[in-house]
C-alpha cells in the first residue's frame, strides 16, 4: 500500500547546450578489431576554462559491463550523468566492436 504519492516523470534529453561539463575530466573511446580502448583525462583549464587534457588512465576491453565496473572503481569523482553517459557510449562501442562496425563517440 502506497501512504503518499509519488511524481511521474516523463524522461526528456538534456539540450546540449544545457550540459554541465564534469570538472574532473573526459573520456576519449576507440573500437578496433580486437578491442575497445576508454581514455581518460583530466581537464587541464586556462582562465577557468578546460582548454585540453593529461592522460590518466587508459582501459581496454570487449564488455560494456565490465569496462563501465572498471572505469567506475578506478575513476571514482565524476558527475553522476558523466556515468550513464558513459553506459551509453559503452554499449554503443560493443554493439560496433560485436558487428565489426565503424564507432564515433557522441557528444553530451
Amino acid at each position: 500500500m502506497v501512504d503518499r504519492e509519488v511524481p511521474l516523470i516523463k524522461a526528456k534529453k538534456t539540450v546540449e547546450k544545457d550540459v554541465v561539463l564534469d570538472p574532473n575530466g573526459f573520456f576519449v573511446i576507440e573500437v578496433d578489431a580486437k578491442q575497445i580502448r576508454v581514455e581518460y583525462y583530466s581537464n587541464i583549464y586556462k582562465d577557468k576554462r578546460i582548454v585540453s587534457g593529461h592522460l590518466e588512465k587508459v582501459f581496454t576491453g570487449t564488455k560494456a559491463d565490465a569496462l563501465s565496473d572498471s572505469i567506475a572503481e578506478h575513476v571514482t569523482a565524476l558527475r553522476p550523468e558523466h556515468y550513464l553517459y558513459l553506459g551509453r557510449e559503452l554499449q554503443k562501442a560493443q554493439i560496433a566492436f560485436e558487428q565489426k562496425k565503424n564507432y564515433i563517440q557522441g557528444g553530451c
